[in-house]
């Protein structure tokens, strides 16, 4: 999204007016919207104090130009109002001052010049060398405070030179967000959005902490909508729009790191996601002015995790969409309720007005519908999109609606607790109209995340379903509104009180499991690729939650393959990204599914003794790692004999840990061995063993550990090489 930068440049006119339009003339034929406080004079309205204030608000960067004269005051009941936004110690400024207090307050990007002779005023006039009291001042302070790097000048045509040689490419703002405007669809929302802003932008606000404001309401009432329109409809006040799903921990802080790829930092290969996520936070203190959703905080964990990295974000403003009703310090709540009657009949009418049965009565019909559906964003939503693709009247759909509704009802009653009869109703109208891949699809999501699914995912067959276009069947959920598909990137999301229905529709026809293990199978086939290779990360990161949510799901239903598969893998991918905390237990409720399904001396349960002791030996719990590994080893001997290829490498981390603790003549013949595997079946099958050239560097080291020369380390591998009857030379 292209944006125009908008500029203030701050000077007293009399002594820099004519370098300050000259500098305005070169900025605007470079294609920059710039101001300067004349240009504020002769509008109508308001004080010249809150014109100033208003404008530095919404623009991008600000020039500062600091000579020996202060200018002129604002009255005192001009000032007032803004009183909050001075430093302590400073009680009153002039006009250009308080044009750099605002763009303190606002955090907006700075360029200070400061002149360092005296300066020649445009009537003919020098500066004196002494400056006056209050300029001194407001001098003392910009050198004092912390952050403000400033340039000097001696000559008109030295700041020219100094403000033109800096970056005035205003260049694209980061905008990374679900989906677009509603555009005049968004009904009823405007007084909400403008008490948002209001409240972000109080003078009182703080200059330096985070603003962060909690969208407030029950599920299916619009807080994600609302959030994403605000962002849309005060795009201009903000260096980036950006979006964080944060339903729990993992997903916050997973999602933040994320963030490496729009923000195109160097970063976003980096494997370990605290690499990732802490060049996010930096560039959030390097790049003031941003805003940030954080959507689905409907968790006291995540809502913890999301305060405790507030403090690391440097200054910005937060909005958090959640259904819960106390937040901590620094994060005021702005209630959302239901639409108001009349802007949900709207929302109905224009939405379906080229596309439904018109009737006489049709204001009527769709303020009944509003009505019935309790005026719920969500709802209305998908109300509008069920007559759209089926060209019904209003009193056909109220038909539907109804048959739907009856059925919700009947549902046990604690299952209604946690969202909107009217969501739950609406839904069912909607599946209804479905067609049958489309519903079977529908019902496969349910056990995925709310997160975006990538859409390379409907190339891979469902195991045991019929879904021969799964592609049609995604267009089916869209036309109904019961996916929402991505703008930039071939990917949709399912809001996750759909798939809340979905299951509970699922459960309660019985079908819940054959539904479960179609999803889980699916994903497990398309989680394909070695973790350990970044090349495979595209394919993987995407595909990662859902992975682990439908896992979870499978785990909690009994379901043991391949749920044990997809979480060893999983760990995997998290272990080499150094998400230690999220692949330890998955690896542990790995190996206890597979104990329990194959028995304590199966070979996935070494391999899950494997991995685990692996984690445990990179975390530095060697002595828990250790009877793992031993363990590990004599299942794989037991199982495949002494001399196979799995064997080596269980002796080859053995003797790695033993290594680790200092235990070099233990780590010895365990390498040794290793090695001598490796040789064996390079013999026996004339290919190389995929370790035989780590094994051989693995043993190198340990025996220069141990005190042997190059020369006798050399002689000992090519003797294991003539033993196993291999050619040395």
């Amino acid at each position: 999204m292209h944006v125009v930068l908008r500029v203030f440049i701050s000077a007293v006119s009399s002594e820099f007016g004519p370098a300050r339009d000259a500098i305005a003339a070169d900025l605007r034929a470079r294609g920059v919207f710039v101001r300067v406080q004349s240009d504020f004079r002769q509008e109508a309205a308001d004080t010249l104090l809150r014109k100033l204030h208003d404008y530095v608000r919404d623009c991008g960067r600000v020039v500062c130009v600091i000579g020996a004269a202060p200018g002129a005051f604002p009255t005192a009941d001009e000032a007032t109002p803004f009183a909050p936004m001075l430093p302590p110690g400073i009680t009153e400024a002039s006009y250009t001052q308080w044009e750099f207090f605002f763009a303190r307050h606002f955090n907006r990007r700075l360029s200070v010049h400061v002149a360092t002779a005296a300066v020649r005023f445009a009537d003919g006039r020098t500066s004196a060398a002494d400056l006056p009291p209050p300029q001194q001042r407001f001098v003392d302070h910009l050198v004092k405070e912390k952050g403000i790097d400033w340039s000097g000048f001696a000559t008109p045509d030295q700041l020219r030179i100094a403000v033109l040689r800096e970056d005035w490419n205003p260049g694209d703002k980061p905008i990374v967000l679900p989906y677009g405007s509603l555009g005049a669809l968004f009904k009823g929302r405007d007084a909400f959005l403008r008490r948002l802003h209001d409240s972000l932008h109080r003078p009182d606000g703080g200059t330096a902490a985070i603003a962060g404001r909690a969208v407030h309401g029950m599920g299916g009432v619009g807080k994600t909508r609302a959030a994403v329109e605000y962002a849309l409809a005060y795009a201009a006040d903000y260096t980036a729009l950006l979006f964080v799903l944060a339903d729990t921990p993992d997903n916050f802080r997973r999602n933040l790191a994320e963030l490496t790829g729009p923000l195109l930092l160097t970063e976003h290969h980096a494997a370990e996601q605290e690499i990732r996520l802490n060049a996010v936070l930096a560039w959030l203190r390097a790049n003031p002015g941003w805003l940030l959703i954080l959507d689905n905080l409907d968790s006291e964990p995540a809502l913890a995790e999301a305060q405790r990295l507030m403090g690391s974000m440097g200054s910005g403003h937060v909005v958090l969409t959640s259904r819960l009703t106390r937040f901590g310090r620094g994060v005021e709540k702005l209630d959302l309720d239901v639409l108001r009657p009349e802007d949900a009949t709207a929302f109905l009418l224009e939405a379906t007005a080229d596309s439904r049965r018109a009737a006489a009565d049709d204001a009527t019909q769709a303020r009944a519908i509003a009505d019935e559906l309790g005026h719920l964003a969500l709802a209305l939503e998908m109300a509008a999109a069920t007559i759209e693709r089926r060209a019904l009247g209003f009193a056909a759909y109220r038909a539907l609606w109804r048959e739907a509704r009856d059925k919700v009802l009947g549902w046990a009653e604690p299952k209604l607790l946690d969202y909107p009869r009217a969501v739950a109703a609406t839904w069912q109208t909607s599946v209804q109209q479905l067609s049958d891949p489309g519903r079977l699809l529908l019902e496969l999501l349910a056990f995925l995340t709310p997160d975006p699914v990538p859409e390379f995912l409907l190339d891979v067959p469902v195991p045991g379903a019929s879904l021969a276009d799964a592609r049609e069947a995604l267009a089916d959920l869209a036309a109904y509104s019961l996916v929402t598909r991505g703008k930039d990137a071939p990917r949709f999301a399912v809001h996750r009180l759909v798939q809340d229905v979905t299951r509970r529709a699922l459960a309660d026809a019985g079908t819940a499991q054959e539904r479960l293990t179609q999803a889980l199978s699916w994903v497990n086939a398309a989680f394909t690729g070695d973790p350990g290779d970044v090349r495979s990360w595209a394919r993987l990161d995407p595909l990662a939650p859902h992975a682990e949510a439908v896992a979870g799901h499978a785990d909690a239903a009994g379901i043991a393959a391949p749920t044990a598969r997809l979480m060893g893998g999983l760990g995997l991918l998290f272990g080499v990204k150094a998400l230690h905390g999220r692949a330890e237990p998955l690896y542990r409720r790995a190996l206890a599914i597979d104990e329990a399904s194959f028995g304590r001396d199966h070979p996935n349960v070494a391999r899950d003794l494997n991995n685990l002791a692996q984690l445990l030996q990179a975390t530095n719990r060697l002595a828990e790692a250790e009877p793992l590994m031993r363990r590990a080893l004599a299942i794989d001997e037991a199982s495949f004999g002494r001399d196979h290829p799995n064997v080596a490498i269980r002796l080859n981390n053995l003797a790695a840990l033993l290594q680790a603790t200092n235990r070099l003549a233990e780590a010895e013949p365990l390498m040794r061995r290793a090695l001598a595997i490796t040789f064996a079946f390079e013999r026996s099958t004339g290919h190389t063993h995929p370790s035989r050239k780590t094994g051989e560097n693995n043993y190198a080291v340990l025996l220069a550990e141990m005190g042997k020369t190059q020369s006798e380390i050399d002689g000992t591998i090519a003797e294991l090489r003539r033993e196993a009857g291999l050619d040395t030379a």
